[in-house]
C-alpha cells in the first residue's frame, strides 16, 4: 500500500513585501526535510 505524506509549508516572510517566499529559516526547513525524505528513500 502506498502513504502519502502530508507536509507544511515553510516559514514565509510574513509582512514583507515579498510574503509569498520563504524566510532563511524556510529556506533552511526546506532543505532540512528535503534531506530526510532523501534518507527514506523519496526523492
Amino acid at each position: 500500500m502506498g502513504s502519502i505524506y502530508l507536509i507544511r509549508h515553510g516559514q514565509a516572510s510574513f509582512g514583507a513585501d515579498d510574503y509569498d517566499v520563504l524566510s532563511p529559516v524556510g529556506i533552511r526547513q526546506s532543505r532540512v526535510l528535503g534531506a530526510h525524505l532523501a534518507g527514506l528513500g523519496l526523492s
